[in-house]
């Protein structure tokens, strides 16, 4: 699969690299993300070259985390070298390393410092569809954009001169007409010696305009259904929920934010993917007129695990949206520390030790 967008992020800023290709692929931009598009057995530094070499653009994730990311400065200097044009995307108010000021310093950049991230990712995939569509980057002297090859091309042969002996022509020669194709005689059905003449052509059949009128009923009518399956799904465009969180039974809030064309959103679904003890569940939504909404959950768990979890909305016409997948862990509370048995008294606190023991203490 062709991928248009190459996603570079530091670890630390996955949960915002997720939602920004949730965000882009939700309108038709396709990204490369790792580690979800690595194969397995794959070498992951070749797989990076190779998605670097795929793409046409970079979206970078800038934030003081990117700037202390070795592996960040590794794919922006080979996007630099490949000319990728890269876009980045600020989500945190801090300055640019030197090494990454180096080589992006002159890029048109992008904040997305104000919370939701969602109306910076439209621009965001407005911006890029309008990178994408400009031509490639091999004439293209835009950003991140490598200039045209300068090297002079070889000097065409000169042609030979035409003989002394016959005069340059003025002009082409005149192309004769075609001689007219003969009418071709079809032999007569009468017997032979019959002066029965040959049976008159027939006249060709025209059609009357009432069924070209139906036929072209006939084809638009199928190319609007057509149009009318195709892209009428609900989408979902992120889904934000914490990484971790403690399995003692408290609650974890979470929010998944949906877009729709058509009909409204009534339900989200969440199906297991892998855990350790963890339920699929669903739950109405029943937001109508709303196209383009969120919806809050909450999720809990005594049981420490890693739970994988695919989320889908489906509309009020049974469609269901692409899946988004999602990950979190659980982990065990610490234990509390033990407080001293005992028991007030007027002078003080009488403590009981565990063998046996009693003290006051004043």
């Amino acid at each position: 699969m062709a991928h248009d967008v190459f996603i570079s992020y530091a670890t630390s800023d996955k949960p915002i690299a997720d939602a920004v290709c949730a965000g882009l692929e939700a309108r038709g931009v396709a990204c490369w993300i790792a580690p979800r598009d690595i194969l397995p057995g794959v070498d992951w530094g070749a797989a990076i070259i190779d998605a670097i070499t795929e793409c046409r653009a970079m979206v970078l994730v800038f934030s003081s985390n990117a700037n202390a990311s070795k592996q960040i400065k590794r794919e922006v200097e080979r996007a630099v070298a490949k000319g990728v044009a890269i876009i980045p995307l600020r989500v945190e108010d801090v300055p640019l390393g030197k090494t990454l000021e180096y080589f992006i310093s002159t890029q048109h950049w992008m904040d997305a410092l104000s919370q939701p991230l969602e109306p910076h990712v439209a621009r965001l995939a407005e911006t890029v569809r309008a990178l994408l569509a400009r031509p490639s980057r091999t004439t293209d002297s835009g950003i991140g954009m490598t200039r045209p090859e300068t090297r002079p091309r070889p000097a065409a042969a000169p042609a030979p001169p035409p003989p002394a002996s016959s005069p340059l022509p003025s002009a082409p020669a005149p192309i004769p007409p075609a001689a007219p194709t003969p009418p071709v005689a079809f032999p007569s059905t009468a017997s032979a010696g019959s002066s029965s003449p040959a049976p008159a052509a027939l006249p060709p059949r025209r059609v009357r305009p009432g069924a070209l009128i139906a036929i072209a009923a006939v084809v638009l009518g199928l190319i609007a259904v057509f149009m009318v399956s195709r892209g009428s799904a609900p989408q979902i465009v992120s889904v934000q929920f914490p990484l971790r969180f403690w399995a003692n039974g408290q609650r974890a809030q979470g929010v998944v934010f949906f877009r729709t064309k058509r009909s409204d959103v009534v339900a989200a679904r969440f199906e297991v993917i892998s855990a350790a003890n963890f339920n699929s569940f669903s739950f109405p939504i029943g937001a109508p007129g709303v196209k383009d909404g969120s919806a809050g959950f909450y999720l809990q768990t005594v049981v420490p695990q890693h739970v994988t979890l695919q989320a889908t909305v489906i509309d009020a016409a049974g469609r269901s949206s692409p899946p988004v997948r999602f990950s979190f862990d659980t982990q065990a509370p610490p234990e509390p520390t033990p407080a001293p048995r005992g028991k007030a008294t007027r002078r003080g606190f009488e403590v009981q030790s565990p063998n046996g023991y009693r003290f006051g203490v004043k």
